[in-house]
This record gives structure tokens, C-alpha cells and sequence, in this order.
């Protein structure tokens, strides 16, 4: 945003969308009041409530491209950024328009050159955004998704891992992309999704309303075993399970460390516990922070085509060469 003479810019009632609009972008205005840099268009975190899963999104009108729209899965409200503005502050049209102006600067005083006060009072809504899914039945897609991964149906299964036409905030239904899944948790009697879509944007991959101590592959671990695999997500642990055939849970993101009494059930269950996380910067750190906390050892698979994890380690050679691969790692970490 460039600046601004405020000495040429007296707004007062009769103030327009496309008076602002000449001034700064809607993106602008949006960041200031969602509080965080909007670069592109994608799904947020809602400004209009307590939002503990990302369920607003931005988007262009589909008639009128030059409108970027906002909508709020949860609560269904849509709209521009006056609309936005409305609902956040409780406010009419006019008085929106005025409290955009007067935000971001483009004007300090009203129509009679007095200096203007604005004291609106914020609404949030403390409701936190329930999940839900649409189960579909599973298509070839699927079967040329995880095939190459080493991944069987019959594990996606065993896994609780769903294919989904829908995801449901709060009750409102969102259309997924074609190839979407649902990874289902059930810790205290309580479900949880984490939902993956390998083919959308950053914003839109992943929605996850999962506790953060739930261990990805915990409930499918047998009671006790030679070797336990730690890795950072669940397609590398039903990929590891398929080809390798070795106990793995999957932790729920690369910036979080486990309980040590975690740890020491899983020592105690097996005899043999390693990491494997990914091999760039933030899971080379994850795993020297393991092995220096829980005295585990880790390793990394090769940068094959730009491999970073197992699953697609996999993808990008072969079957026997991975498992070829894994069984020289441990036994020279054991040596």
C-alpha cells in the first residue's frame, strides 16, 4: 500500500466500495482484519470466530472476477469484504465502509473536518469447527495413487483410511478434490480426521482436527516385536508396513516430541526402536533431537529423485531395492 495525502480524501457517508478500492487492494484489507499476510487464494483460519481448523476460504466471484469472496464453512456466511467487515463488527453497510476507510488509513477526519473516533466492539463466536466426511467407494484413482508407494488396499483399510467426496465444518459440506482420503482416530470414544489431498495447494492439503498425542498406526502395533520404526506420517507407515513388514506409528507433525513414558513403553516393547524421518532440514533436525533425548538411532533414505520420505523412496525405485535399502541401514546402526 502506498501513501496515502490524507489532505485529498474526505469520506463521509456517501463513501463507495470502488472509492477504497482505489486505494488499496482487497487482499490488503482482508490481512488486516484476518490478521495474517493473504498472498493467495486458498483456505484460513476465520476471523469471525474461534477457528482450530483452517474453514475460510478466498476465493474470485465466478461471474465478476474482479470480487474476491470469502467463505466460512462452518457458519455458511459468504461474501465480500464488506460483508466480512459486517459480520465481524456488527455493522451496517455505510458504517463498514466507513470503519474500512478509517482502518486503513485513508481517512482520519469526517465530513465536517472533525478528528473521528471509532470504538467498535469485535464479535467472536467461541465455536470451534466439528468435522465430519462423506465416505465414497473406492475408484481405480485410488488404486493408482497408493499402489506405487507399496500401499495395499487391505492395509489402507486395516489403517482406518477412507476415501471422501465431502468434509463436513460444522455441518456444511465441502465438495473435496476427486482424490481425497480420511484418516479416522479414535482416542477416549472420541473420532478424529485428519484429511489428506496429495493434489491440492499447501492451504487445502491437509485439514486436521486430530489430538497431537495421537500416534499415527498405534492401535495396529502388536503387543511386542523385534524392531519398532518412528517416522512422521502415515502414508510412510503403512508403506513401511507393506514393504518391509516392520511395526511403525507416525507422529502427527515434524515439531512435535513425544512423552519420555511413551517412549519407555515402546522400549519395553520392543527391542529395537529407530526414527526415520524425513531427510531434509526439519527432519534431520527431528531426528537428532530423538536420538539425543530418547538415545534412539535414526538414518535417512537416499535423495533419489528428490526422495524425502520412505513412501516415496519407494515410488521412485523399486520394491526390492527399499527393503534391500532399510535391512543394510539397521543392521549397520546395530553393528
Amino acid at each position: 500500500m502506498g501513501k496515502i495525502d490524507l489532505n485529498s480524501i474526505v469520506f463521509n457517508d456517501l463513501i463507495s466500495r470502488e472509492d477504497i478500492l482505489k486505494h488499496v487492494t482487497q487482499e490488503e484489507i482482508y490481512s488486516f482484519y484476518m490478521g495474517e499476510k493473504i498472498t493467495s487464494l486458498g483456505v484460513y483460519h476465520s476471523p469471525l470466530r474461534e477457528d482450530n481448523i483452517p474453514s475460510f476460504a478466498l476465493f474470485f466471484h465466478r461471474v465478476n472476477r474482479d470480487i474476491l469472496m470469502f467463505k466460512d464453512f462452518a457458519t455458511g456466511d459468504c461474501g465480500d469484504f464488506i460483508a466480512m467487515v459486517r459480520k465481524l463488527f456488527n455493522l451496517s453497510y455505510a458504517e463498514s465502509l466507513q470503519k474500512v476507510a478509517y482502518d486503513l488509513g485513508l481517512s482520519d477526519y469526517n465530513v465536517s473536518g472533525t478528528k473521528q473516533t471509532i470504538n467498535y466492539t469485535k464479535i467472536t463466536q467461541k465455536q470451534r469447527v466439528e468435522l465430519g466426511i462423506k465416505i465414497r467407494p473406492w475408484q481405480q484413482l485410488d488404486k493408482e495413487f497408493w499402489q506405487p508407494f507399496g500401499i495395499k488396499k487391505s492395509t489402507l483399510e486395516k489403517f482406518n483410511v477412507f476415501p471422501i467426496s465431502h468434509v463436513f465444518y460444522n455441518g456444511n459440506a465441502v465438495k473435496t478434490h476427486k482424490c481425497a482420503y480420511a484418516y479416522v482416530e479414535k482416542k477416549d470414544g472420541k473420532l478424529t480426521y485428519k484429511i489428506y489431498q496429495p493434489f491440492e495447494d499447501k492451504l487445502k492439503k491437509w485439514i486436521n482436527n486430530a489430538n497431537y498425542s495421537v500416534h499415527q498406526g498405534y492401535t495396529q502395533l502388536p503387543k511386542s516385536g523385534e524392531l519398532l520404526v518412528i517416522t512422521k506420517s502415515l502414508k510412510d507407515v503403512m508403506s513401511i508396513h507393506d514393504v518391509i513388514g516392520a511395526p511403525t506409528i507416525g507422529l502427527q507433525s515434524e515439531s512435535v516430541m513425544m512423552k519420555d513414558s511413551v517412549m519407555d513403553e515402546y522400549k519395553s516393547r520392543f527391542k529395537k526402536v529407530v526414527c526415520l524421518f524425513d531427510n531434509d532440514d526439519a527432519g534431520i533436525k527431528l531426528a537428532k533431537e530423538f536420538s539425543k533425548r530418547y538415545n534412539v538411532p535414526h538414518f535417512f533414505v537416499l535423495p533419489i529423485s528428490n526422495s524425502k520420505d520412505f513412501s516415496d523412496f519407494v515410488k521412485n525405485t523399486t520394491i526390492n531395492f527399499s527393503i534391500e535399502f532399510f535391512n543394510k541401514k539397521i543392521k549397520k546402526l546395530y553393528e
